[in-house]
């Protein structure tokens, strides 16, 4: 009983942690609709398998641009502000999106020119870690307010109902 006071610590902890790094994308996203945009042109389009992970295939895109700012030429390939990894369909159809040659809209930080995107929305994988910090916090926050209500009461119950709960999702 008196161990499970407090209970909803150490998933705090990871709560707290993911909503840090969620943070973080929020505000490089938020601060990249701030940045300049200028022409550049495709230099290289291709799909690349990763081949670090042997477990199973994962592809990225290899979109290199071009793009000028104060007449000094400079060469990213950032495509979001976070990589992006995904089945070799899904790849292959973002660079058909992105022949060679093809002119393009490039934003850049005005500050520091290298840094350059193509696109300044969310892709998938931001929004799937902004969903699971939420739901995380979520949990954490009925918790915590379950704790200050019910201020004593054995909650090794709801422990056991989340756990159990969060097993079966993941099967």
């Amino acid at each position: 009983m008196a161990g499970s006071k407090f209970l909803f610590l150490p998933f705090g902890f990871w709560v707290f942690l993911l909503g840090l790094i969620t943070l973080f994308l929020f505000y490089r996203l938020i601060r990249v609709y701030l940045w300049r945009k200028t022409e550049g042109e495709i230099i290289q389009s291709e799909v690349k398998k990763n081949e670090k992970i042997v477990a199973y295939d994962y592809y990225y895109p290899v979109i290199k641009y071009r793009y000028k700012v104060k007449n000094k030429e400079f060469i990213s390939d950032r495509l979001f502000l976070t990589d992006l990894a995904s089945d070799y369909q899904t790849i292959k159809k973002l660079v058909n999106k992105y022949p060679i040659g093809k002119k393009v809209k490039v934003f850049y930080n005005p500050f520091n020119p290298k840094e350059a995107v193509l696109k300044r929305n969310f892709h998938t994988g931001m929004f799937i870690q902004s969903l699971v910090f939420f739901s995380m916090l979520s949990v954490f926050l009925f918790t915590l307010i379950f704790e200050i209500i019910y201020k004593g009461a054995d909650i090794s119950k709801l422990a056991f109902i989340i756990k159990e709960f969060l097993h079966n999702i993941l099967e």
